[in-house]
């Protein structure tokens, strides 16, 4: 008898993944808050050979495309950047325990379109979501991979 629940995450592949605060919470309102889930956005992907990191932090969600040669790494990766950011979060502020997720949805990207289209969609978030106002804001800002897609590709081609 086949799991119908049992999720199948293939080898080999690229991940988007988005984490949302409970409630929405503005739990990274602040920079050095931003950096908390950075540090383990990179954590996480290096501990796991992820490759292809595209990312971006806003206030209250987050968003990570990478690529992952196994799939049992997705459920670990999201393990570090979800519990180790709330574990370094109520560690760096004194915060009691709470629940700080309020949910994570991981999408296999499954063609080149969509991977551009999940890739354009994460680097202009702060912008959509008007944490920043301009591009080179965007550009500016170390919790967004717009620089990276604009230095590898153009100006024309990241906006």
């Amino acid at each position: 008898m086949i799991n119908k629940s049992k999720r199948y995450w293939p080898d080999n592949t690229i991940y988007f993944i988005t984490g949302v605060t409970s409630l929405y919470f503005p739990y990274f309102s602040e920079c050095m808050k931003k950096k908390i889930l950075l540090n383990q956005i990179k954590r996480a992907t290096k501990n796991y050979s992820a490759s292809d990191i595209i990312f971006s932090i806003a206030s209250n969600h987050y968003h990570l495309k990478c690529h992952s040669k196994n799939d049992t790494d997705l459920a670990k990766i999201k393990q570090i950047i979800n519990g180790g950011t709330s574990y370094e979060y109520r560690k760096s502020f004194k915060m009691k325990y709470q629940e700080m997720w309020q949910c994570t949805k991981s999408l296999q990207v499954t063609s080149d379109d969509m991977d551009w289209r999940v890739t354009g969609y994460i680097i202009g978030n702060l912008l959509k979501h008007k944490e920043v106002n301009t591009f080179q804001e965007l550009r500016d800002n170390p919790f967004s991979s717009y620089r990276q897609i604009d230095d590898k590709y153009g100006e024309e081609f990241a906006r």
